[in-house]
């Protein structure tokens, strides 16, 4: 069976100019801190770069200290339990760009959600590099190998690998490939069993009709199914503008539902986030230097229920934030997330005062005050954010001084956050 094809640029609405997030101090915030919870002082709530992985009802929260992986089960309001912590099975290799292949991180189920955690790695050569994941069970430091395979050869190709779990914590993917290549990929179920067999997205096709793609992703589709997404350069399908391109992933590990958005603007350092809606809808964002670029966002909406045969996709794209108005390109925060409010939609920004959330309506014009997340001193450390159909979780370590690498050691009076971002469908 074909997969279903949808996106494309349907009908797009693009601004000339770009706008300022800022808004009159007489207006609402834009969103709402529903729930704010200190992490306590524990080795996993002060790894810095620990990342925020959806487990069923709660969470599991995974980082790399040194050469020790540390994680556990992160309760929805704020609770570690079953704190773990084991020794890094493989040094990770650096490719291409000085990109660290791992170590990346992902869940699965043996008799609850999230009680196993996936560690991915790639290691070796130019040229020549292998995928490896390991298994762990909640308290264990035991591992079981669950995967093993070369990459293909990449030249001077940059290797890319990704990892992501489903929400509901039972399932991981496993993708991998060499840019312009086809791209591996292998979805993992309880105990890290391999389901369905590994497949290949671009597999079908020659190589030289293989789109150059990079910014290679994972994002979930809905309750339980996982997506890979890429950006494919301009083409002779595209020639003016990039194309993001997501690859529904089923639970046998086939390709599904196919989704397209031609971009318009360029993308830079793959500054881009995505979501899908509830309503079968795609939100994206991204980010370029241009001399006069910023963010941008794209919205995909489906065609009404009553709609009549043949109705298509709409796509709208506009530019929403300004580098200028940062200070340039290199001052402009990245994005954490983008996610919907009602019929507007909310962005993340890892801004050095601590996460910053702004929100705009389908025409670009800004919604609501800036909310910026609690930092201390101005000094969080990565952001990592899980966006849900009503909430975005977020976490960040918030430290006080200016230290912001993870080499120079986590500072006394640190302490991290998990706060929960309500973005209601209407403002007061």
């Amino acid at each position: 069976m074909t997969p279903k094809v949808r996106g494309f640029v349907c009908s797009v609405a693009v601004l000339t100019s770009l706008s300022w997030a800022g808004c009159g101090s007489d207006q609402p915030l834009c969103a709402q801190i529903g729930q704010q919870a200190a992490l306590g002082g524990s080795p996993l709530a002060l790894t810095w770069d620990a990342v925020l992985l959806r487990a069923g009802d709660g969470f599991v929260l995974a980082g790399l200290d040194g050469t020790t992986v540390r994680w556990g089960q992160l309760s929805s309001d704020g609770v570690i339990s079953g704190e773990s912590a084991f020794d890094l099975p493989e040094p990770p290799a650096t490719t291409v760009g000085v990109r660290s292949l791992g170590p990346l991180f992902a869940v699965t189920s043996k008799t609850a959600p999230g009680d196993q955690l996936v560690v991915v790695i790639g290691f070796g050569t130019l040229g020549h590099y292998d995928v490896y994941a390991w298994v762990y069970d909640l308290g264990s430091t035991v591992s079981t190998q669950v995967l093993g395979v070369q990459a293909a050869g990449s030249g001077s190709s940059p290797v890319r690998l990704v990892v992501g779990s489903s929400p509901d914590g039972t399932r991981a993917l496993v993708a991998w490939g060499a840019e312009g290549q086809p791209i591996q990929y292998q979805m993992l179920g309880p105990d890290g069993a391999q389901v369905g067999d590994q497949g290949a997205i671009y597999g079908s096709l020659g190589q030289n009709s293989i789109p150059h793609w990079s910014c290679l992703d994972t994002t979930q589709n809905n309750a339980s199914n996982l997506a890979v997404t890429l950006v494919e350069a301009p083409n002779s399908e595209h020639p003016l503008q990039p194309r993001w391109h997501r690859f529904a992933i089923g639970d046998d590990g086939s390709i599904g539902e196919q989704v397209m958005i031609d971009m318009k603007f360029d993308l830079t350092d793959c500054r881009i986030v995505s979501t899908p809606t509830s309503d079968d809808g795609q939100l994206l964002a991204w980010q370029n230097n241009a001399s006069n670029g910023g963010t941008y966002f794209a919205s995909l909406t489906s065609p009404p229920p009553d709609a009549g045969p043949g109705s298509t996709d709409n796509v709208t794209i506009h530019p929403v934030l300004a580098s200028a108005s940062y200070g340039g390109y290199s001052q402009m925060p990245k994005l954490a997330w983008i996610a919907p409010a009602g019929y507007e939609f909310t962005l993340g920004l890892a801004q050095s005062r601590g996460p910053q959330v702004v929100r705009f309506d389908f025409f670009a014009d800004p919604r609501g005050k800036t909310l910026y997340l609690p930092s201390v001193s101005g000094n969080p450390g990565p952001v990592s954010a899980w966006v849900g159909t009503d909430a975005v979780y977020v976490t960040y370590l918030d430290m006080p001084g200016s230290s912001t690498q993870p080499d120079a050691g986590v500072p006394a009076g640190s302490q991290r956050y998990l706060v929960k971002v309500l973005s209601p469908a209407k403002l007061p």
